[in-house]
């Protein structure tokens, strides 16, 4: 597996993923009443979001 060595542009992408995971986490958790569950699941969701479209962005540069 390739090792993972972020940038600028990276970090940019994994703090707006965590910012917005965490965000639609809480909104979710009020509507389901249990806001750490949903807040933990969708900050996860959101920094395998981002580092998924890190390497898609990488990928997408090479070719």
């Amino acid at each position: 597996m390739e090792r993972l060595i972020l940038s600028e542009e990276d970090y940019e992408y994994l703090a707006k993923g965590i910012a917005i995971g965490a965000g639609v986490g809480v909104f979710i958790g009020l509507f389901v009443d249990n806001i750490i569950l949903s807040f933990s699941a969708f900050t996860s969701l959101g920094i395998i979001g981002s580092v998924v479209y890190s390497f898609y962005k990488k990928n997408k540069r090479k070719s």
